[in-house]
């Protein structure tokens, strides 16, 4: 079992980044190969919609930036935790420019991503109010549901505008959330 973190958060102290480690430090635990990448770190470039991606079944993208060495990690792994903090209502920017690159998954024979592949969102947001977190989840997962993954249940985290206000419980959370993923 491979399960790979992605966050999308650029905070200097993520409570996202802080809980995705959480969780994938529990699945490597249960057994879990696992692996973080900081998604808003790295030079994602948006899609520019020119379709390459759907002349070849075996090519993903034309853009070459950090993006091209993150399909492969994807088809690798068998769990893919994307998280995210809401901003304004929704994912971030990074994240976006993340699930829009996904589109070079789909390709003239249908998608490109390996089956049995499954997705899991995890969702923080400063406020408390939950309102926004189904839509960011599905924004988060709307790739993956295109590309064929199951979509696993996400979990949500409010309150939190640091990882020094993460708490004892909601770590526990995390852990649990990333034993689940391992299963």
């Amino acid at each position: 079992m491979k399960i790979i973190g992605l966050c999308g958060s650029a905070a200097p102290k993520s409570s996202t980044k802080k809980l995705i480690e959480a969780a994938l430090e529990a699945a490597m635990e249960k057994g879990a190969a696992v692996e973080y990448v900081n998604i808003a770190k790295l030079n994602i470039k948006g899609c520019l919609g020119c379709n390459e991606c759907k002349k070849d079944q075996t090519k993903f993208c034309c853009l070459k930036d950090d993006m091209s060495d993150l399909y492969a990690k994807l088809n690798e792994a068998d769990v893919i935790l994307l998280g995210s903090p809401i901003y304004f209502g929704d994912i971030t920017g990074q994240s976006k420019c993340f699930v829009d690159r996904m589109y070079g998954f789909l390709g003239p024979a249908g998608s490109k991503l390996k089956k049995g592949k499954k997705a899991a969102a995890l969702i923080t947001q400063g406020f408390a109010d939950e309102t926004h977190y189904p839509i960011a989840a599905e924004h988060l997962t709307k790739a993956f549901v295109s590309c064929g993954a199951d979509i696993l249940k996400p979990e949500f985290f409010g309150g939190l505008h640091n990882a020094d206000e993460v708490t004892e419980a909601q770590l526990a959370r995390a852990r649990a959330f990333g034993e689940k993923l391992a299963e």
